[in-house]
């Protein structure tokens, strides 16, 4: 498959999950319009093996920032205006994060990318087609060629150096 090809099923994949996460069709485009941007401006490369879950998180972080502003609008609106509001199935009502706790989110996100980079190949690819793209463990196994119980290890095993990396 040609890049532009890769790129278009990833457009469609990232498209798919914003919708499954409860997003219309043409805000879930232009969330992940804004992901890509995202992703390009701070500099990250398509090729690299974590661009695809740093991608991921990108839109599922602006779907949520969505939420809470639509929630917050609502607290601002009458209770007569509320019921027009599409806020989203988890719409928060909280203030703008402030600079430390994005420094610590994106300090999180960038050990999270690491460490999901030093996974052993198979216990990678299981954790991303669990998280990311929503697969079952059946799915997984068919895909990886391996059985439903090694999948079931893998994936404990991602957590298990996930959780460890966090220092929990």
């Amino acid at each position: 498959m040609s890049a532009e090809g890769d790129l278009n099923r990833l457009r469609r994949d990232l498209v798919a999950y914003l919708q499954r996460k409860g997003r219309g069709g043409d805000e879930a485009e232009d969330l992940a319009q804004e992901a890509f941007v995202r992703f390009h401006r701070a500099g990250h490369d398509l090729a690299a093996p974590d661009a695809r879950p740093l991608l991921f998180v990108i839109a599922r972080n602006l779907q949520l920032d969505r939420w809470k502003s639509a929630a917050r609008e609502a607290a601002r609106r009458s209770p007569d205006d509320i019921h027009d509001l599409d806020a989203g199935p988890r719409a928060l009502a909280s203030e703008a994060p402030s600079a430390d706790q994005r420094l610590i989110g994106r300090q999180d996100l960038i050990a999270a990318a690491d460490a999901i980079r030093a996974l052993p190949p198979k216990t990678r690819d299981a954790f991303l087609l669990h998280r990311f793209e929503a697969l079952t463990y059946r799915q997984i196994a068919a895909r990886l060629g391996i059985s439903v119980s090694m999948v079931e290890k893998h994936i404990a095993e991602a957590l298990r150096q996930l959780k460890s990396a966090r220092g929990g």
